[in-house]
């Protein structure tokens, strides 16, 4: 799957759930947040860690 499919795939998810939470007419409105939202999950997913760290538990 190519990155902009997986952008697009998180910024449906995200959307639903705003339809589903809010209503049709609010997600519209929620539009550019919502894809801002979306390519920062994008980004997250994406980035990269190096194998020898470990990760941080904070407990």
């Amino acid at each position: 799957m190519s990155q902009s499919n997986d952008l697009e795939r998180i910024y449906q998810e995200l959307r639903r759930r705003a339809v589903a939470q809010f209503g049709e007419d609010r997600a519209v409105e929620l539009e550019s947040y919502l894809r801002t939202a979306a390519e920062q999950v994008h980004a997250v997913e994406g980035a990269e860690v190096h194998p020898d760290l470990e990760p941080l538990n904070q407990e």
